[in-house]
């Protein structure tokens, strides 16, 4: 632990967030690199540079704590940040630094036109918005009239510095890219004065020790949150599961009802059928027995008509015979009868 702490602290640069404060902390560097953001404002002087300096807008409101900040001779403000990481929560985290920012720049009983504007600044080490932009300058506008900025004394400014695009100067380019530990001017006095505070603080015993029980604390801290965000997933994994399983047992259900009620649908489409059958074969015994009984109705009435006339018996069996297709005792029977 103590080898891997050591080669961070070797190789970390202005865009390890700790060296970037205590870089920023020295007087010059801070008001050059303030010049070289907003060259309009022609800063010439600068309150010492505060490091960490905490604001809470409400005694029971989150707190804000500034990486680096100051006011000019103007009475503006400046919070100078250093991102890292990409949290997505650039804007609202912007929000929150400028609101802390603004109400610095309103003294009680001033009246509000007098308040001091406030710049709220931030490098970071990904494209803040994803537009593709090497920088980003925020200012209220008229939804109507897109290009009406409301003059209300907010600025934000955003830099995307693994951004190659240069469309900013070659002042801000340089320290752009002395964050990104890109090649630089080595005859820029900025530069210059950046490798040599960077050395300063690098041999700096005390903030060396700072700077690795901080990274500590840090791991300590992102282990804590990754066990708690595993847990929280695993928590929500389990809501799920136990979702789907419900939904499962209720798929079940309703399948298992359907399927009674098929059941129950086929038994009585079976007992219909029987029903039916039933019927069918009924009917057709009725018109056998029908078909019957005419059949014999039609046999007497032959055997007497034919007995009118004086046939013989023999013929009058053989003609019976031939004509109903009787056996010899369904015709003895007849004639019995």
């Amino acid at each position: 632990m103590n080898e891997f702490l050591r080669k961070k602290w070797e190789m970390a640069g202005l865009a390890d967030d700790y060296i970037f404060n205590k870089v920023m902390l020295d007087y010059d560097i801070c008001l050059e690199v303030l010049r070289r953001i907003l060259p309009d404002l022609h800063i010439k002087k600068i309150k010492l540079p505060n490091n960490q300096q905490e604001f809470a807008v409400a005694p029971d409101a989150k707190a804000v704590r500034f990486d680096i900040y100051t006011t000019d001779e103007q009475g503006n403000h400046y919070d100078i940040e250093m991102q890292v990481a990409d949290h997505h929560n650039i804007a609202k985290r912007i929000r929150y630094y400028q609101t802390a920012s603004s109400m610095e720049a309103y003294d009680k009983g001033q009246p509000y036109e007098q308040a001091d504007d406030s710049y709220v600044i931030f490098f970071c080490n990904f494209d803040p918005f994803q537009l593709g932009q090497q920088r980003y300058i925020l200012h209220k506008h008229i939804d109507e009239i897109p290009e009406q900025i409301i003059e209300d004394g907010q600025t934000d400014i955003l830099f995307n510095v693994p951004s190659l695009r240069h469309d900013v100067d070659p002042k801000m380019q340089a320290f752009l890219d002395m964050i990104a530990q890109r090649e630089v001017e080595a005859t820029d006095p900025l530069v210059v004065k950046l490798k040599e505070r960077i050395a300063v603080v690098k041999r700096n015993r005390k903030w060396r020790s700072e700077y690795m029980r901080r990274s500590v604390y840090e791991m300590d801290q992102e282990m804590r949150e990754k066990k708690i965000r595993e847990g929280e997933r695993k928590v929500r994994d389990g809501k799920r599961e136990i979702l789907e399983g419900k939904r499962e047992l209720l798929e079940g259900k309703r399948e298992l009802q359907k399927g009674k009620r098929e059941i129950q649908k086929s038994k009585r489409e079976i007992k219909e059928g029987q029903d039916r059958l039933k019927e069918k074969e009924q009917l057709i015994q009725e018109r056998e027995q029908k078909l019957h009984e005419n059949q014999q109705t039609i046999i007497k009435t032959s055997i007497v008509a034919m007995r009118a006339l004086n046939i013989d018996e023999t013929t009058i069996k053989k003609e019976i015979k031939e004509k109903f297709d009787l056996s010899a005792k369904e015709i003895k029977d007849y004639f019995a009868k």
